[in-house]
């Protein structure tokens, strides 16, 4: 036999900007459970919950208990009619009987108001998950809130790899998708979700960086001054078929006329001033004429709070454009998207085999300042910013690692001669 009950709750553990819990229905049919959540708020401690109604001690008592008897009543309705006709119950068949209308709780709508309605997202940040939800808009057209469950979650992350990604990648997603999920708990939309039986770990990346051969390529680029090697590279790249026509167009002005093409130059020159300094992408966007201050940058920086003061070379002064007042921003710095991408046309024009991005440059700053010795290593990760030593000790074990790969390659050559 059938069993349908139902009773209102207030979740206490969620309140609003006035301190009010939101009241739900929740229905169990059939050992399912369902949970619409109604329009209306309610102190707790005026809740009566043997009597399932507002207690006198709220001032619109009489009210909101007329509202929650006429809730009562179409629920029943409902309920007797799914029995009558030997229809099934389901949670859209009674959020159409109460309220006229379906409640979505369609992920992809709730993490798009989420973005839109959040002050404290900066634009990078929803660009960010934006991109993020359109990528599992590929894997998934539609999904709810309740059915991103543990088999979901390990169907994305197969679908993921398989489409390239690696372990940091899938797992910034999940971190992602864990976090609008719990906001989703805390407005009352689900209950729980199933992160508990997933460990999100951030693993140790390949942290890329550039030699000092391949820095002064690249900075006699952006001079406009290229030595005979890299003219003979460039030459290569125009009779390669598969470089594509716009890229030889820009080789073929280079090489004639000495002239970088003004989008690449503008990202060089930003990719090229963190060489020298260090900066974070948001410090170096964040980056104003009033930190400029002789021969320091004197900032605090967006991560981690910290106030740092980082001597600027003379390589990298000249790279700074005319001083205008001290509130204006010094560069105008691609998004991270564009940046990244004239970074790759930019590598593939220096002949450098690697894949550069802006964190590239940071890393390229840490190593080339680096020498191994311990109140270097301090130095360096003060510059830095970082808030512990372990960090900027990572670049001491790459250092180290392309140490032995020189020997080795040493070695190999010794043994063919």
């Amino acid at each position: 036999m059938n069993h349908i009950s139902f009773n209102f709750v207030v979740r206490k553990d969620v309140t609003n900007k006035e301190g009010l819990s939101p009241v739900y229905l929740t229905s169990r049919f059939n050992n399912k459970n369902f949970r619409v959540k109604f329009p209306l708020y309610v102190n707790s401690a005026n809740w009566d919950e043997t009597k399932q109604r507002v207690s006198v001690k709220d001032a619109e008592h009489q009210s909101k208990n007329e509202l929650l008897i006429h809730y009562e009543a179409v629920a029943s309705t409902y309920i007797s009619q799914c029995l009558i006709k030997k229809t099934p119950m389901s949670k859209t068949g009674l959020e159409l009987a109460l309220f006229g209308k379906i409640i979505s709780d369609c992920y992809f709508e709730f993490v798009k108001s989420e973005v839109e309605n959040d002050a404290t997202f900066s634009k990078e940040t929803k660009r960010t998950y934006l991109a993020k939800l359109s990528k599992l808009k590929r894997f998934r057209s539609q999904i709810s809130l309740s059915e991103i469950d543990y088999t979901f979650l390990m169907n994305y992350k197969k679908w993921m790899i398989e489409s390239g990604n690696k372990e940091n990648t899938y797992n910034k997603d999940f971190a992602i998708i864990k976090s609008f999920l719990n906001r989703a708990i805390k407005k009352g939309l689900i209950e729980r979700h199933d992160f508990y039986q997933i460990k999100i770990r951030v693993v140790e990346g390949n942290r890329e960086f550039l030699t000092m051969d391949e820095l002064q390529i690249l900075r006699k680029i952006y001079a406009e001054d290229l030595d005979d090697a890299t003219k003979t590279h460039l030459q290569t790249l125009l009779n390669d078929d598969d470089v594509d026509n716009k890229t030889k167009k820009i080789i073929q002005k280079l090489l004639n006329k000495s002239v970088l093409h003004k989008p690449l130059k503008k990202a060089l020159q930003t990719f090229l001033f963190t060489c020298y300094t260090g900066l974070r992408y948001k410090d170096l966007k964040g980056l104003l004429f009033e930190h400029i201050k002789g021969d320091f940058i004197v900032k605090k920086l967006h991560k981690t709070k910290k106030e740092v003061s980082i001597p600027l070379m003379s390589e990298a002064k000249k790279l700074l454009p005319e001083r205008t007042s001290d509130s204006e921003t010094v560069f105008s710095v691609y998004c991270n998207q564009s940046l990244n991408r004239y970074l790759k046309d930019l590598a593939l024009i220096a002949g450098i085999g690697k894949t550069i991005s802006h964190h590239c440059a940071r890393h390229t700053f840490a190593t080339l300042t680096f020498d191994g010795e311990e109140t270097r290593i301090e130095v360096v990760s003060e510059m830095l910013g970082h808030t512990s030593v372990k960090t900027t000790r990572i670049y001491a074990k790459l250092l180290q690692h392309q140490k032995v790969k020189a020997i080795d390659s040493f070695n190999e050559r010794l043994n063919v001669a």
